[in-house]
């Protein structure tokens, strides 16, 4: 088992109240598997990824990531469990304009125990199709291109866990689905687990295991009831 949730919640406050985002009961991901989560903007999928990574400690309940107790960790040490074992993949991408391809993969690899090496930086990249595009800035690059490279410096450190958030969300459809299969096989053949989080069909049905976030998600079903 390498992520595993009992009674997680999430809770916002705002002056004197407070209400719950994210409300899981009890969920589990297998080390290797593969899992997409659907579900609308709003419903807490983003809040979930950036708990499992460390970004957001939980309010209650317990997140075991990679044999990690999330919860029982300082910010620091989080910083330091993400590095170490997880790889995040923007929908904005997150790319460094001022660097070129090569670049950008090589410093995702600075923030991992392991140091920076410029053949397997380079061999990542030209593994994504991208060996033409080692020395070019992310402007001089296509949309798909640039998210090609994202997957690269996610996958740079040889991480256990990727976590994609909306992965193609600034892609065309004539694009979504070679990402998607990329960024797949890469994890396969890098032994990564990975969990993507969508609102597209498109992506979501690529994956043999789906997740609806509207169902996984109690507070966001509570809230709907009273709606």
């Amino acid at each position: 088992m390498l992520i595993s949730v009992e009674n997680l919640k999430v809770e916002y406050h705002n002056g004197n109240e407070s209400f719950t985002v994210v409300d899981i009961p009890n969920w589990q991901v297998d080390k290797g598997e593969q899992v997409a989560i659907s579900g609308p903007s709003g419903s807490g999928k983003s809040t979930l990824l950036h708990v499992i990574a460390g970004l957001l400690p939980p309010s209650s309940g317990t997140v075991q990531v990679c044999g990690c107790d999330i919860g029982q960790l300082g910010e620091a040490e989080r910083d330091r469990f993400r590095a170490e074992s997880i790889g995040y993949i923007f929908q904005s991408f997150n790319l460094l304009q001022g660097y070129t391809a090569l670049e950008n993969v090589l410093l995702g690899m600075t923030f991992s125990p392991r140091k920076p090496q410029w053949q397997a930086a380079t061999a990542l990249l030209e593994e994504m199709g991208l060996g033409h595009r080692l020395h070019h800035c992310p402007a001089q690059m296509s949309i798909g291109e640039q998210q090609r490279v994202a997957i690269a410096r996610a996958l740079a450190k040889r991480p256990e866990l990727i976590l994609a958030d909306e992965p193609t969300g600034s892609l065309d459809p004539l694009h979504t689905g070679e990402v998607v299969a990329k960024l797949r096989q890469s994890c396969r053949e890098h032994g990564c687990t990975l969990i993507v989080v969508s609102h597209e069909r498109e992506v979501v049905e690529a994956f043999e295991r789906q997740v609806s976030f509207l169902e996984l998600n109690h507070a966001f079903a509570k809230k709907e009831a009273v709606a």
